[in-house]
């Protein structure tokens, strides 16, 4: 799997817990976050219609920033008039499998705007089902447009 992942793994009636896993293919990562019940189609309704202009950049946050619980943020970002885009993404676990500070990856993943609709319609037909999932796909022919000419992207 290259790109992003979302399964859902445990829920109640207050909260949600998903598997996060992202890779670029030189980097991976996973982590397991809570979340309430509307939190990812809240996000995905933040993604909708990305990129939108050169200019469009959206943060989404995961979880918590809290450093004893597990969490990340992303921010897709439109890096040319061509409509070429990025996902930075951060994730931390919750620190009880480190040893002494919780482990994170930050990594760029480059998407196409019809990966993110793909990844939108997905989030918006999911149920709170064990084992339901939702993937942001990597677009595999722009890696290495990406890496050459935009190396220094930063959040």
């Amino acid at each position: 799997m290259r790109g992003l992942e979302f399964e859902v793994v445990w829920f109640d009636q207050d909260a949600i817990e998903y598997l996060v896993r992202c890779s670029n293919g030189s980097f991976g990562g996973a982590t397991r976050l809570y979340s309430s019940h509307v939190d990812l189609t809240n996000a995905a309704g933040i993604l909708s219609g990305f990129p939108s202009n050169i200019e469009d950049c959206r943060n989404l946050r995961l979880g918590t920033f809290a450093p004893e619980l597990a969490g990340g943020g992303m921010t897709f970002k439109c890096v040319d008039s061509a409509g070429h885009a990025v996902v930075l993404v951060t994730l931390r676990d919750d620190g009880r499998k480190g040893i002494c500070q919780p482990q994170s990856v930050n990594l760029c993943i480059p998407v196409e705007a019809g990966a993110i609709d793909s990844f939108v319609a997905k989030v918006h037909s999911m149920d709170d089902v064990v084992g339901a999932k939702a993937y942001l796909h990597m677009v595999d022919h722009t890696v290495g447009w990406v890496q050459r000419g935009f190396s220094n992207l930063r959040r």
